[in-house]
Parts: structure tokens; sequence; C-alpha cells
């Protein structure tokens, strides 16, 4: 793909944006209707989305690119903690915020915004591969993720697999099952999974658009540690992977290109809700994840044209 195409590609899903932002500015949807959408998305589209992307010819490449992606997320993963436990021995932030800028900085929205992003990027093969990431992810997420909220908290610590039987996590296992099985859903389920599926990617920039509405810009812009927080996250990771696809391992594959992304997208928005389940600094979070979430408008443009080059 030219970098015309990505400018045009990401241009447009960007300004699907827009009509959110203007719907929440003038009250026409509230919160109770913008987590209405949320949840279709998360237990209906997103994982049709997921199902109909896995839909491809079994091959062992395919397989063995998936514990490259594992092989490569350690990676990555163990530098964002690297970096996390530095930056916040230097900035001496407070326990609880300590343990939840770590969370924030290792844990991307690898699915609910990576995944639509790619989808309109790169089409149905990568959107398999991001898969791939968004259960690693999750793997990571419900087991050292849950440790460090409970951390920030000051809670007993104790891992929550459970957390992990989400409609996306099923939506993951029975397309990679099929996968696996090399077979096909006969075309009325297919043709039907792939409608749902498809609309993904607008539903979940109209979500962002209203979250995006709703900030009071002043109060969001005033934590200098998110800045960092978001600087790190959204150029220093993401810039890392990149070096280390391109220049380490000399792969500039859709592969490459989906990994890279996937760690260029914005703190998780489950930063926030876990951060009230275990009753942890919630404003702290929720300005992290949407701080983060408008300046990667700017970054993740950068990073897909930087991929092309």
């Amino acid at each position: 793909m030219g970098i015309s195409e990505i400018i045009n590609s990401l241009a447009m899903i960007f300004i699907m944006i827009i009509p959110g932002v203007i719907l929440s500015k003038k009250d026409m949807i509230n919160e109770n209707q913008s987590k209405g959408i949320s949840t279709i998305v998360v237990n209906l589209t997103w994982p049709c989305l997921v199902i109909n992307a896995m839909q491809i010819a079994y091959s062992k490449q395919t397989l063995l690119n998936c514990g490259y992606i594992f092989i490569i997320m350690l990676a990555a993963f163990a530098l964002a903690f690297a970096l996390s436990y530095f930056i916040v021995k230097v900035i001496k932030l407070k326990v609880e915020e300590a343990y939840l800028f770590a969370f924030m900085l290792v844990f991307a929205n690898t699915g609910f915004i990576g995944i639509p992003v790619i989808n309109a990027l790169y089409g149905k093969d990568a959107v398999f591969y991001a898969s791939i990431v968004e259960m690693v992810n999750d793997i990571f997420l419900f087991t050292i993720g849950i440790i460090l909220i409970q951390l920030s908290a000051g809670a007993k610590t104790k891992i929550n697999l459970k957390g992990m039987l989400t409609p996306g996590m099923f939506g993951i296992v029975i397309g990679f099952g099929l996968f696996l099985f090399n077979y096909r859903l006969p075309g009325f389920i297919g043709g039907s999974i792939d409608l749902i599926g498809a609309a993904t990617t607008p539903l979940t920039m109209l979500i962002i658009g209203l979250q995006l509405g709703h900030i009071n810009i002043k109060e969001l812009l005033g934590d200098m540690n998110l800045y960092l927080l978001s600087f790190m996250k959204l150029l220093v990771i993401p810039g890392a992977v990149l070096l280390l696809m391109r220049f380490g391992l000399g792969d500039d594959s859709l592969l490459a290109k989906v990994t890279v992304l996937e760690f260029a997208m914005p703190v998780a928005a489950c930063s926030t809700i876990f951060s009230q389940q275990y009753e942890s600094n919630v404003t702290f979070a929720t300005k992290g994840v949407l701080l983060s979430t408008l300046f990667s408008v700017i970054t993740i443009p950068i990073f897909a044209i930087l991929l092309e080059l």
C-alpha cells in the first residue's frame, strides 16, 4: 500500500470521529446510549469481524507467524515494563499512580481501536494477525495487568482468568479453531458475519467521537505526567518495536506492520473500567485513556506512513 493510500484510508477512519463529537456536544446522544453502542461493538460486531478475518486457508507459515507474534510481544512488554519502572522512579509518582502508570504504559487498545484501524488499512489478512496480538495481550492483561491494578488500589493480588471469557476472546478462539481445521463457514452464515463485522470500524470511531466530545480540555491537559505517558506510549514504545522489526529482524512484512501499529495504539480503555472495579485512581486512568486517544489521531498516521518507507 502506498503512502497516499495510507493517508486516504486513515483520513476516512478519523473523519468518522467528527459526527460523534458533534452528537456529544449537542447532547443528541447521552452517556447511556453511548455505552449501549459500545456494548454492541464489544459483544457483537467486533467478534464477528475477528471470525470473518480468520476465514482464511490454513498454512504452516501463518501458524508459525502466530508464534513469532508471541515472541515479539514478550520483548515489547519487557521493554514497556522496564521503561515504566524507570519513569515512575524518576518522576516519583505516588504508589497508586505508579502501578497505574505502568499498566497504562504496557497495555494498549489493541482490540477496540487497533483491529478496526488495521482492518481499514490492510484488510482481512492483517486482522487475523491483529486478533492473535489481541489474544496474547488479553492473556497478559488478565494476569500481570490485573495484579498491577490491584497493587495500585492497595488490594489483595489475585489473577482473574475468568475475565478472559469475553465475547471477543470467544470470537478469536472460534475463528482460530476454524482456521486450524481449515473449515469455511456456509455462505449465508459467513456473509451475515461479514456484514455485522463491517459495522465495527464506523461504530468504534463514533464512540471515540462521543468520548472526546465530553472532554474538558483545560482539565485534561493539566497533568504533565500524562503527557509523558502519552509520549512514551504513542512514540517511544512503537518506535522501539519498529526498529526491532525493521533493523533487528529485517522484517517489513504485513506481520511486522500489524505488530508495530498495535503497539502504537492508545492506552487500553479497560484502564478506567478496572480502576473503578478495584477502587484505584479512576480520574488518572480516565485522563490517560482520553489524552492518549486524542494524540493517537496524530501518531497512528505517522507510524502507518513510516511503515511504508
